[in-house]
């Protein structure tokens, strides 16, 4: 089969490997799109600690059974994979919180995933996809699971308003089910293609290279927003957070940070504000994706801007690395 795989050298090696076989309790997984992740980007940067080369990269794919050990699954049928692998018995696990895993491993990360002609996954992580739901839009699943989960980290409630800092795939899928959650919602984002998007699909669009906070608080009439959620994992949104938060306001931190950031904790002493964070999903989160996405409650033609065949994978790295405009981008495999 047909592989993308980091083999330690920046960057991804398209390689002829063997096809995996399928054990105990698994299924082998013909995959047919993969999302490429800022994460990815980050393993191909030889940056992740956590990464062991050789791997095949991907966590975000889905496809079609090829054989399973189970009688609830059977070739052809279309599925998701959902691609915590959890250890089960650390106090995390134990409490039912296996998204936080002390151990946590991802497929795509430290297991190989989905950057591949076939992947196999365990029968606990694989998800079949209901008959009106196309590959083409559930490949957007797991990103529209992380939105969902740093959702529900905040108590929002009807006609709350919010800021998504970020317009990028998690920012612009959480913005989105921000507002099927009743909200008012503001994306600010520095890229002038993507504040594009974000305008087209309705929400109002603040300049991230300008002076956000002033734009909030103006919008706000000089309250500051009900709920912040930072999606950029930047500096800069780092110490805008509070500032743009109200009084007793809740801000929850989606993005994922490499390095420590500026956190204005004055604002968030003296208003009470309440500081959250948010780590991937479960399984509640990853199901009620496919849900939203099969009936089309989410705008997935907008989101998904760029699809490349597994042959030009290292053209579809520099473009979801920012060489096109866009705001998603998937292989085909």
């Amino acid at each position: 089969m047909k592989a993308a795989v980091f083999t330690g050298e920046p960057g991804l090696s398209l390689q002829e490997r063997p096809c995996p076989q399928a054990g105990p309790g698994q299924g082998l997984i013909r995959v047919r799109y993969a999302g490429i992740c800022g994460s990815d980007l980050y393993i191909c940067s030889g940056r992740n600690p956590r990464v062991k080369p050789p791997v095949v990269p991907g966590h975000e794919f889905v496809g079609e059974i090829v054989e399973a050990d189970s009688p609830e699954l059977k070739a052809g049928d279309r599925v998701a994979v959902e691609p915590l692998l959890a250890c089960g018995r650390c106090s995390a696990c134990r409490r039912g919180a296996y998204h936080v895993c002390r151990e946590l491993r991802l497929l795509g990360v430290q297991v190989d995933g989905g950057f591949a002609e076939y992947v196999v996954a365990p029968l606990d992580r694989i998800v079949k996809l209901p008959d009106g739901l196309s590959l083409e839009h559930a490949v957007l699943t797991e990103p529209l699971a992380v939105a969902i989960h740093g959702l529900r980290q905040a108590t929002l409630e009807l006609g709350d308003r919010v800021v998504v800092l970020g317009g990028g795939p998690v920012g612009i899928l959480l913005a989105q089910a921000a507002r099927l959650a009743g909200a008012r919602v503001m994306v600010s984002e520095v890229n002038p293609h993507r504040r594009e998007v974000a305008a087209q699909m309705g929400f109002t669009v603040i300049d991230g290279g300008g002076d956000p906070v002033a734009e909030v608080l103006a919008l706000t009439d000089g309250e500051g927003a009900d709920v912040v959620y930072e999606a950029a994992g930047a500096e800069a949104t780092a110490a805008q957070m509070a500032q743009m938060t109200r009084i007793k306001g809740q801000i929850v931190v989606v993005g994922v940070y490499k390095d420590l950031a500026p956190v204005d904790l004055l604002q968030i002493s003296f208003r009470e504000q309440t500081l959250r964070g948010s780590r991937v999903y479960n399984y509640q989160d990853f199901q009620r994706a496919i849900e939203l996405l099969a009936q089309g409650q989410i705008d997935v033609d907008r989101t998904v801007t760029h699809v490349f065949p597994l042959d030009q994978v290292q053209e579809a790295m520099a473009a979801a690395a920012g060489d096109v405009d866009g705001v998603k981008v998937v292989l085909q495999v």
